[in-house]
């Protein structure tokens, strides 16, 4: 008896001190995670810029959930606005505009104006809650275009009030030009929607979202520049060769060139 008491008390003694020895919990930076008062003291704080993270509901083959942009979306808002530390992230808008993938079930398609208006209504909720930096960005290349001209628009009628809006588009277009680079220069076969990059991202972000026994080759890649053909299955090239560690690897890139654009664009409103 004398023995188990022993143990138990041990076990308490050790259960108390790893608690106590536990890092402390960083604070949120996604606002569907906070209260309404949390995030009036987070402004208050300085944490004055928000990021509007756009994603898109899209079939990608037999292999990557419907949601990939979606928690790839989260988890580059969430890390940028980490590496920034003054900034929030508002919800994930999962619905964008689409076009082949448009074909395949489960895909959700916005119009180009529609998707405009809901990023639009999100910004000026944004402004009235008191942020002085909202950066429009998106996980899909539909977000693209609307979210710059729509930037340029909002800053336009809010700058002079104190209020900028930007469009970020490195943690996008820059960082997928340097993965695309390294696939070809480390001998990866051609792919693109559905391809070894789009695969290892998503894989290591949450690899609930990518069934590696169905990674199947899609149709040939098109020419650069050319609008998605997806052929029967989805996808547009190999991605036989995917894994999470390269996905890693390419979310580093895509949180580096993020952080770094978003402190350039901010950093010369200032001047």
């Amino acid at each position: 008896m004398k023995g188990s008491l022993l143990a138990i008390a041990a076990a308490l003694l050790s259960f108390v001190f790893n608690v106590s020895a536990a890092p402390p919990r960083p604070a949120p930076v996604m606002m569907e995670r906070m209260t309404t008062a949390e995030i009036r003291d987070a402004i208050k704080g300085g944490k004055t810029t928000v990021l509007i993270f756009n994603a898109s509901t899209e079939a990608t083959g037999p292999a990557i959930a419907l949601g990939k942009h979606i928690v790839r979306a989260q988890y580059l808002g969430e890390h940028i606005a980490r590496e920034l530390g003054n900034a929030l992230v508002s919800p994930v808008i999962p619905f964008a505009p689409t076009s082949d993938e448009s074909r395949f079930p489960g895909t959700v398609n916005l119009s180009a104006e529609t998707f405009s208006r809901v990023n639009e209504d999100v910004a000026e909720s944004m402004v009235k809650a008191g942020f002085k930096y909202i950066v429009l960005m998106g996980d899909h290349d539909g977000n693209q275009p609307p979210l710059r001209a729509l930037a340029a628009k909002l800053d336009e009628k809010h700058r002079a009030h104190g209020v900028r809006v930007f469009f970020s588009s490195d943690a996008y277009a820059k960082a997928n030009k340097e993965i695309d680079e390294y696939l070809k220069s480390n001998g990866y076969p051609p792919s693109r929607h559905g391809g070894v990059s789009d695969t290892s991202l998503t894989w290591a972000v949450d690899p609930d979202y990518v069934r590696p026994g169905q990674i199947v080759v899609g149709a040939p890649v098109p020419p650069t520049g050319s609008p998605l053909s997806l052929g029967t299955v989805g996808v547009e090239g190999d991605p036989r060769r995917s894994s999470p560690d390269l996905g890693k690897m390419f979310l580093e890139w895509k949180i580096r060139d993020g952080a770094a654009e978003i402190r350039k664009l901010v950093g010369d409103s200032k001047k």
